[in-house]
């Protein structure tokens, strides 16, 4: 009898211990995960993950968290990468081409951009360049009127 209820507390405990290891991992969680994304909130904080970006292994490891990020389709999956990656007011200094009257900075063209395309590629692979294209230029335009975009103002 007694053998038979030791048996039964064995597996609450094994759980109990489980949890405590999980939480513990999620406490001790490096910067440099594969989970962690730290958010740009100005230019130097832009310029400073361009250069960082010239490292290969760096690269490949925002492609990788990127491409974890995920979503409902190619469209969400962007939206929530800019949305990781940058504030509202960091991404209403930005559109893709750089052109316009308000004085915007292209996005195309950077390695920032370049992670971004090949992490959603990655996430689903019948997105395609332009169709990304569409959808990252989508959600940059409207980076001013969300909350912290600092709404449209001319140059």
């Amino acid at each position: 009898m007694g053998l038979s209820i030791a048996l039964r507390c064995v597996p609450e405990k094994v759980l109990s211990l489980l949890v405590d290891i999980r939480h513990r991992l999620k406490e001790t969680q490096p910067a440099s995960s594969a989970v962690h994304i730290e958010r740009m909130d100005t230019m130097e904080d832009f310029e400073l993950q361009e250069q960082s970006l010239s490292d290969a292994q760096a690269f490949d490891t925002l492609v990788l968290q990127i491409s974890r990020i995920g979503g409902r389709n190619t469209k969400d999956c962007a939206h929530k990468v800019l949305d990781r990656l940058f504030t509202n007011s960091l991404m209403a200094k930005f559109n893709l081409k750089g052109k316009g009257k308000r004085g915007k900075r292209p996005l195309e063209g950077t390695k920032v951009y370049r992670a971004i395309q090949e992490g959603i590629m990655k996430f689903d692979k019948a997105a395609t360049e332009e169709f990304i294209k569409g959808s990252v230029s989508e959600h940059l335009k409207h980076a001013p009127q969300r909350t912290g975009g600092g709404g449209f103002s001319m140059p």
